[in-house]
């Protein structure tokens, strides 16, 4: 059997603005998230997005590591689908599916494993498009953090875990790449570093969609490089460069003030690029008014 590639055209939700008001968790920050921006910039970084994403590496093995045994599970953000295939394997799962809003990310994935009977799917994390109760466990390393509307993400989760199942979920905390961000802030007043959402905010969604949070560890991975183009190269390089409502070019001047300021934080192990991490638990204890949704 062929590896499969569909796309949930019903179900993708690949929007510009954040249409939700209120100060909830859904509500991230007044610059929209440009999906379609996000998923061209994640397609371009396919091919040698494994090659890049050191960081991703680690986190992502971590979270594996609490998964249980599951026979139907769902990974959401796949993108080469690196950590699908190993979710599988460590699962010992039948039935597997790889989600990802990039095409360019599923069509590299669908090309790396013949014979593997993944079900690679383009659509919006928002909009989950499997069916009520039909998934034992989900999981998603580093993907999250690109959703608008993060209630729509718990209530999908809530909707298509079975009783009992469970999703293992990495995501960023505010702090992440605090050394790029305090260094942009010594040369302009630009947003330059992604906001991300606090525990509490992400915490408040999570229970509202009937969710309970079996566990939570927080805590810092942090990577160093020898100068700023590794430091710049190894965001760039996996497609994560896109910041919310930003299209201004940076100039050589900003540049070269970026990078004296960057200097600040050199150790002996070189220019640090730190990640603010937790990983999710998340447990579906009895059926939610999710599951009757659309």
């Amino acid at each position: 059997m062929t590896p499969s590639l569909t796309a949930a055209s019903d179900h993708q939700t690949v929007s510009s603005v954040n249409h939700r008001s209120g100060a909830h968790a859904d509500k991230l920050t007044d610059k929209p998230i440009d999906k379609q921006r996000v998923a061209r910039a994640f397609s371009s970084a396919a091919s040698q997005y494994d090659q890049l994403a050191e960081a991703q590496k680690r986190i992502a093995g971590r979270l594996l590591a609490l998964c249980p045994p599951a026979e139907r599970v769902l990974d959401i953000g796949c993108g080469t689908g690196y950590w699908t295939r190993r979710l599988r394997d460590h699962c010992q799962a039948k039935q597997v599916h790889g989600l990802d809003l990039a095409p360019g990310m599923l069509e590299y994935a669908a090309q790396q494993g013949q014979n593997d009977a993944i079900d690679w799917v383009c659509a919006d994390a928002e909009a989950l498009p499997m069916e009520p109760g039909s998934l034992d466990l989900i999981f998603s390393s580093l993907a999250i953090q690109w959703c608008t509307d993060y209630q729509a993400l718990f209530n999908g989760i809530a909707r298509c875990l079975a009783v009992q199942g469970q999703a293992c979920i990495a995501t960023l905390l505010p702090g992440t790449l605090y050394e790029l961000e305090q260094s942009w802030a010594q040369v302009d007043h630009g947003q330059h570093v992604n906001q991300f959402l606090p525990l509490e905010e992400l915490t408040r969604a999570i229970t509202t969609a009937g969710l309970s949070l079996s566990a939570c560890d927080e805590y810092t991975e942090t990577l160093y490089y020898p100068d700023l183009r590794g430091v710049t190269d190894s965001i760039k390089g996996i497609g994560a460069h896109h910041v919310q409502g930003d299209n201004r070019l940076t100039g050589r001047k900003a540049i070269i003030g970026l990078k004296q300021a960057y200097e600040q934080y050199r150790t002996e192990l070189g220019l640090p690029v730190s990640y603010q991490v937790v990983l999710l638990t998340l447990t579906k204890n009895e059926t939610t008014q999710n599951d009757v949704q659309d």
